[in-house]
């Protein structure tokens, strides 16, 4: 009898020890899967997030390449021409080497008064043009081949006689028609004294 008791005694144990061996295995198996789930679902986020990077930078590529955005610099996409940039005219002030820039002193010589001195001067322009704007500006001027000192902001009225007609030529001396029918006209005054600085046609 003692020898029975003591086997089942060992039995009980040895099965106790496989039970929880058992139980270890599963607990890590399961532990092993959880695991695996969330490495799964990582990289399936982070394939989704690669994907919508690249059709986002496709579709932005394909924007740029058809609207021609400025600022920003292309690649060049197969089968899609290059927008052209349209190249700004150049000022005609600027193109006579002129600049401007804008004072907040008040002037000597009223706007009135200018446009009166400038109409004396340019008597033609004022009773032609179609439009004609007075502006106080700072004159700037680097003059070429000429012994008079540039002017470096000068105070300055600025009259802007724009669409002057021009006088169409004897076809008999000049067969050659004009490029344009009108042309605008700048006159320069001194803010102070009204004297004519420069006059500019264009």
């Amino acid at each position: 009898m003692p020898d029975s008791g003591g086997r089942r005694v060992r039995e009980g144990i040895r099965t106790s020890q496989h039970s929880r061996e058992e139980i270890s295995s599963r607990k890590t198996v399961t532990h092993h899967n959880i695991l695996k789930s969330r490495s799964r679902q990582i990289t399936g986020i982070a394939g989704a997030l690669l994907v919508i990077t690249a059709i986002c930078w496709l579709g932005w590529l394909l924007l740029h390449q058809l609207t021609g955005f400025t600022g920003l610099s292309t690649l060049p996409l197969p089968g899609i021409a290059p927008a052209a940039t349209p190249t700004p005219p150049l000022s005609p002030l600027l193109a006579a080497g002129i600049s401007l820039g804008h004072s907040s002193q008040a002037p000597v010589l009223s706007a009135q008064q200018a446009l009166q001195i400038a109409g004396q001067l340019e008597p033609d322009a004022a009773a032609n043009a179609k439009k004609v704007i007075s502006e106080y500006v700072l004159l700037n001027y680097a003059q070429k081949n000429s012994t008079q000192p540039d002017m470096t902001n000068r105070p300055a009225w600025m009259i802007y006689y724009q669409q002057i007609p021009l006088q169409s030529s004897d076809p008999a001396v000049d067969p050659t028609p004009f490029p344009q029918s009108h042309h605008d006209l700048y006159v320069f005054l001194d803010a102070t004294s009204g004297k004519e600085l420069l006059a500019v046609w264009v």
